[in-house]
């Protein structure tokens, strides 16, 4: 990679490094089969599943997508739920201890704004 990184980056690819994850492996999957976004402001890794899939942990690509599962994020939430470019009735994130949180999207964003 040509330059340097930015804060988000470095920040992620701490986390990975302490969690014993390879950054460069998971964004190389999920430019594949996900979303992948970088900049000054973030770094954002997500796929779209179905709710009923995350809750259960068994991801499965034949039943109505309906969230977007953030897998990893480093920088402002706030800015990371604004970059996600469709508006599904959820969103889910990886906690560090691998259990999945599961929001309303709208409330999630209510409850940010507030902030």
């Amino acid at each position: 990679m040509g330059g340097s990184m930015n804060k988000p980056f470095k920040q992620a690819l701490a986390w990975c490094e302490e969690h014993g994850e390879n950054l460069y492996a998971e964004i190389s999957l999920h430019l594949e089969v996900g979303w992948v976004y970088s900049g000054e402001d973030a770094l954002v890794l997500a796929t779209e599943e179905a709710s009923v899939d995350l809750l259960t942990q068994d991801l499965n690509k034949d039943v109505d997508t309906d969230t977007w599962y953030v897998y990893l994020y480093a920088g402002d939430l706030k800015r990371v739920l604004e970059l996600i470019p469709h508006n599904n009735k959820f969103v889910a994130f990886r906690r560090n201890n691998g259990v999945i949180k599961l929001y309303e999207t709208q409330k999630l964003l209510n409850r940010i704004a507030r902030v």
